[in-house]
């Protein structure tokens, strides 16, 4: 059962929801502290209790929209058996992804927007999680690889940077309106991956 927050935490919430949906709307230079405020419903001044300034936000939001993936697949991971399969594993990982990014929709795309236009300090900062994060995908598949599941030819790096690069994209297509499910979805995703495109002669 999920903790219930204090009311400094709902606002702190609200802010970064705010947030998100306006530096995914607007960027980060059309974006402003009383903009955001508004969006949350809150009075400008009550904003900077929470954060000091724009950049120590729009920090705050990329690192939530990654860290949200993060915990999602650890999570997930630490549930499965010792002996489960790399295929196994990289379908769940999938799973708990795109799970993670469509809950988070407004963080995804806000983050796709306007990473490459916040300083560099704050890049980085978010670089080192992503770092992390893809280091959990480079250790699924090199695993994979060493049990024999991966062609011995296969380049683990591009494989994830591809695996990542298309569950990222999910967030701009996904629709719950779309007649497919988040499984349904990641199933496909599974197969595509896993299997490949082209029936087996």
């Amino acid at each position: 059962m999920a903790r219930q927050l204090s009311k400094s935490e709902e606002s702190q919430k609200r802010v970064l929801d705010a947030a998100a949906r306006i530096f995914r709307d607007n960027g980060y230079a059309g974006t402003t502290m009383r903009a955001i405020a508004d969006a949350a419903n809150l009075k400008a001044g009550s904003i900077y209790y929470h954060y000091k300034s724009k950049d120590e936000l729009i920090a705050a939001m990329l690192d939530l929209g990654i860290t949200a993936v993060i915990t999602s697949v650890e999570e997930t991971l630490e549930t499965l058996p010792d002996d489960v399969s790399g295929r196994e594993k990289i379908e769940c990982a999938i799973r708990a992804h795109i799970s993670a990014i469509i809950a988070h929709g407004d963080y995804t795309l806000a983050t796709r927007r306007v990473f490459g236009q916040v300083p560099e300090e704050i890049r980085q900062q978010n670089l080192r999680l992503r770092d992390h994060y893809g280091a959990i995908w480079q250790d699924i598949l090199k695993q994979a690889k060493e049990r024999g599941e991966l062609r011995q030819d296969a380049n683990t790096t591009l494989a994830r940077l591809f695996i990542l690069g298309a569950l990222n994209w999910t967030a701009e297509w996904f629709s719950p309106k779309g007649g497919r499910s988040i499984d349904e979805v990641a199933r496909e995703f599974g197969l595509i991956v896993c299997s490949g495109l082209f029936a087996e002669d």
